[in-house]
């Protein structure tokens, strides 16, 4: 099988196990609808093994394949997809910068690498995420007027709104790309040539 061929199998059977997590039960339900999953990692090991362009034509897929099994539908897939894009970004630098490379790496590149990704992921990811919650999530998925999502949602957490939507999307970008990373570095170890 050549290396195109690698790269159209492993993505497609990443975005079906993507699907998979989007629909099975481990998760934890944030109370305004974000959940806390693995759907992204699979999209962090097609970045991990084959590179940002895949990673990006992953997401495009996932955000159509959410779309249609998803209770969230839509507005569900339109929020996953950047959120997850902000992570591969971060991944996608990390790497750049560290000349990480999970066939091979030490262990002070590998924690540089982790620190490195997850700070460039979550600098994007939560103020990219507070202002879609804000300006068009929150309102829709609420049904009420903009002006009152913080107010609300402030109201109901007794904490100010970034960190409403900061946390959980904090701790979403470190499962993500320390699942990425889990899932990744084992099978590499056990087949070193099967991404060559």
């Amino acid at each position: 099988m050549n290396m195109r061929s690698k790269e159209v199998a492993l993505t497609g059977l990443m975005l079906s196990l993507s699907l998979l997590l989007q629909i099975m039960p481990l998760k934890v339900k944030t109370p305004w609808g974000m959940d806390i999953d693995l759907v992204a990692v699979p999209i962090i090991v097609v970045t991990l093994l084959l590179g940002f362009t895949s990673s990006l034509i992953a997401l495009a897929l996932l955000f159509i394949g959410i779309s249609m099994i998803s209770s969230t539908s839509w507005l569900g897939a339109s929020m996953k997809v950047p959120a997850t894009l902000s992570v591969v970004i971060g991944v996608e630098l990390a790497r750049r910068i560290t000349r990480f490379t999970p066939h091979s790496y030490s262990p002070s590149n590998l924690a540089s690498f982790l620190v490195l990704a997850y700070t460039i992921g979550t600098a994007i990811r939560i103020p990219l995420m507070v202002a879609l919650n804000y300006y068009y999530a929150l309102p829709l998925y609420l049904n009420i007027p903009r002006e009152q999502v913080i107010p609300e949602v402030e109201r109901w957490f007794h904490m100010p709104f970034w960190l409403v939507i900061g946390i959980p999307n904090a701790v979403q970008s470190a499962v993500d790309i320390v699942g990425g990373l889990l899932a990744v570095i084992p099978v590499l170890r056990r087949f070193p040539q099967a991404f060559d």
